[in-house]
């Protein structure tokens, strides 16, 4: 084929394949130049928030919607993962849950755990709920004036949330729950490498205090071996696109900046929960207190992803088994690319946006 002037270009490109990889090469050198450059990482966490408590290493961040913005009148409180920066959820702007949830006139109330200190290795899982969360909370339905707000979980933060409004079932108004571990032995790699491996939990809280975040890393790269290379081979196809590498850049600074893990508090996690599976037995304890999940008497929407290897969907959905009134959703991608994939975060969005809202209405019929 002969390029004319009458030769429509889509039709030119899709017969000539190798003219069309040609036109991308320039675009790939200049995005994968510009890995190299802190430009690529602008604005990631950067939706504005007021900093409104701190209690040790722990901070309250204030999400409020912008002016022009309708309040909704509804508040949720974002529980994050203890072991990773909590701006997975607010990437950067068009890639942003909390962006989304303000942009619709909500309040957000996140709790930011922080990174542990040296004396944090003492710090007990009864610290985290009873004392930070319990905190946190508390600040937050008095700043919003409310006696219940929504409770929100993403992955280990998710299973706090599921602890707290079991401890707490009339201060939650609903509990959204994202790739949450509830039954901890469900088979999936997490739980082999937690109850197979030959780990001596008291020596490693002995040794290190807080688990170092780098031990961690090794350990989710052994879940996915090939994670890496599919990575690069998705990098080298895609890099012509300028909003790809965007968010590759931010994914990676996000999985860089993860944190260590307080000993005590990592060592009561793996052996009562993933190895002894206590809390779906009715036998787990923070402190004198039984965590009974039947408690729980607020509505649930459950969130699982079909290519999450790290939390089954059958992990999640065990909470079906204990509270009475629990919504499904799946999600497609993985463990991370159901928060963060365009497609896949389209639907969690508005799938919670859908459950605020009817959550609302049935308060006011009521």
């Amino acid at each position: 084929m002969v390029m004319t002037s009458t030769t429509p270009l889509h039709k030119f490109f899709r017969e000539r394949p190798m003219a069309q990889e040609l036109w991308k090469f320039p675009l790939r050198l200049r995005n994968l130049s510009l890995l190299k450059t802190p430009l690529i990482k602008e604005g990631i966490a950067g939706t504005p928030y007021e900093v409104i408590g701190q209690r040790g290493r722990c901070r309250l961040l204030k999400f409020s919607p912008s002016i022009g913005i309708h309040p909704s009148g509804e508040a949720i409180f974002v529980t994050p993962s203890l072991i990773n920066r909590y701006y997975i959820l607010d990437l950067y702007k068009g890639c942003s849950f909390i962006e989304d949830l303000v942009d619709h006139g909500h309040t957000v109330y996140l709790l930011d755990w922080g990174a542990p200190r040296e004396q944090d290795r003492f710090a007990t899982l009864e610290d985290h709920i009873l004392n930070w969360h319990t905190w946190a909370y508390e600040l937050a339905l008095t700043s919003f004036g409310a006696t219940k707000i929504h409770l929100f979980g993403q992955c280990i933060g998710g299973t706090f949330a599921t602890l707290f409004a079991a401890l707490n079932p009339n201060k939650i108004k609903s509990l959204l729950l994202l790739t949450s571990p509830i039954d901890f032995h469900v088979e999936g790699t997490f739980y082999q490498w937690a109850n197979e491996s030959n780990i001596n939990l008291e020596q490693m809280a002995d040794v290190w205090g807080n688990i170092r975040h780098d031990f961690l890393n090794q350990t989710f790269k052994m879940l996915t071996p090939l994670g890496g290379v599919r990575q690069w081979q998705s990098l080298l196809k895609l890099s012509w696109d300028k909003e790809f590498v965007k968010k590759y850049a931010a994914i990676n600074s996000w999985v860089g900046d993860n944190i260590n893990f307080p000993g005590l508090t990592y060592k009561k996690f793996i052996q009562e929960l993933y190895i002894e599976n206590r809390l779906i037995q009715n036998e787990f304890y923070l402190g004198d207190r039984l965590v009974d999940l039947k408690m729980i008497k607020a509505p649930v929407l459950c969130f699982y992803a079909l290519g999450d290897i790290i939390v089954p969907a059958q992990s999640s959905l065990a909470i079906k088994e204990y509270a009475p009134n629990v919504e499904e959703v799946a999600l497609g991608g993985g463990h991370i690319g159901c928060v963060i994939s365009g497609k896949h975060q389209q639907k969690f969005w508005s799938e919670v946006e859908n459950w605020l809202t009817n959550t609302r209405e049935v308060e006011y019929a009521s």
